[in-house]
């Protein structure tokens, strides 16, 4: 049980990669001058779910790639708990709660002001 969760996380956390490395190709024409190169483009990810200047589709994708990611990461969790390795089960889904902090708070700050 725990191997195949362990395979079935790591080919998601592998489709998440690579949908993120062609989302982030597609995306990097709508980013600003400064964030144009390879290595800072990387930085204005972290804003790209809400901004309404990248098109839907693009958002859509890399919001499925952060599910993919999120969902690898909790199955990792699993496999490292069954394992009777808590700690390293609690740093990941520490890492999931970092990832789910970060789109609630792009959440609010791009709701309109009341």
């Amino acid at each position: 049980m725990k191997s195949l969760l362990a395979v079935f996380s790591g080919a998601l956390l592998l489709v998440s990669g690579w949908m993120l490395v062609r989302v982030d190709a597609d995306a990097r024409k709508y980013f600003p001058l400064q964030f144009s190169d390879e290595l800072s483009s990387r930085y204005y990810m972290l804003y790209l779910l809400f901004n309404r200047a990248i098109p839907l589709e693009i958002r859509r994708r890399f919001a499925v790639s952060s599910a993919l990611s999120l969902v690898a990461f909790v199955g990792f969790a699993v496999v490292a708990y069954l394992s009777n390795n808590p700690v390293i089960a609690v740093l990941l889904l520490l890492i999931c709660g970092v990832g789910v902090a970060n789109v609630v708070w792009q959440w609010r700050s791009a709701r309109p002001a009341r």
